[in-house]
């Protein structure tokens, strides 16, 4: 799974990256976590989503704290991410994310990284109203089985696109999922991963020595 990750790039370089530049006020995160607001790139525009998915027809908001990820292998056909998978597909922008492995009896955290400033995780986004029409935009991460680097930590990864494909992860104006599947199949699958300190085990924790290696605190 994915649970934590940064973006700290700046926001001028955001804008570049995405051609939007960051709703105000945006500060650089280390330790964003599962139902806060993450930036997200509809083809709308580039705004805040709750991490949580929540599917339209759900009765209550709070079940969007356990779908943070939907699996890429089944993602088309569970009722709670489709609809979103065939008419909502995003880019959720990252410098990094996080993972545990388990030593022993503990976990300890990962930071998982690219040799370039910014990338985006495939995201899937959901538009849900209560009975007196109020909205929440809420969305969730794909992931895939671990491979390379990342086996050796966890049985799962985030879905990272190729940059040269988030234009096509983005086309679901007819609802032709087949792109989409192109696109988690050529996935990023290489990073660099080293253990940092468990202070990120606390979602209120922020800073720059998140994301420091282990042996440089």
């Amino acid at each position: 799974m994915c649970g934590r990750f940064a973006l700290t790039a700046s926001p001028e370089a955001i804008a570049e990256y995405l051609d939007s530049a960051p709703p105000e006020p945006y500060a650089p995160r280390y330790n964003i976590a599962p139902t806060q607001p993450v930036l997200a790139r509809t083809r709308q525009a580039l705004t805040h989503l709750r991490w949580g998915l929540v599917p339209a027809w759900a009765k209550d908001p709070t079940i969007g704290a356990r779908m943070i990820n939907a699996r890429a292998e089944t993602v088309a056909d569970k009722p709670s991410f489709r609809n979103a998978f065939r008419r909502r597909r995003c880019l959720i922008p990252a410098t990094g994310f996080y993972e545990w492995k388990r030593v022993g009896d503990r976990k300890q955290p990962w930071f998982c990284r690219l040799d370039q400033p910014l990338f985006c995780f495939a995201g899937i986004w959901e538009l849900w109203q209560d009975g007196d029409g109020n909205e929440l935009r809420s969305c969730a991460l794909l992931t895939a089985p671990a491979e390379g680097a990342m086996a050796a930590i966890h049985d799962r990864m985030p879905v990272v696109l190729n940059d040269a494909l988030r234009g096509l992860w983005m086309d679901h104006h007819d609802e032709n999922i087949a792109r989409a599947q192109a696109c988690i199949a050529d996935r990023v699958r290489d990073f660099q991963c080293y253990p940092v300190s468990t202070r990120v085990n606390s979602p209120t924790r922020e800073g720059a020595e998140l994301i420091a290696p282990l042996e440089e605190e």
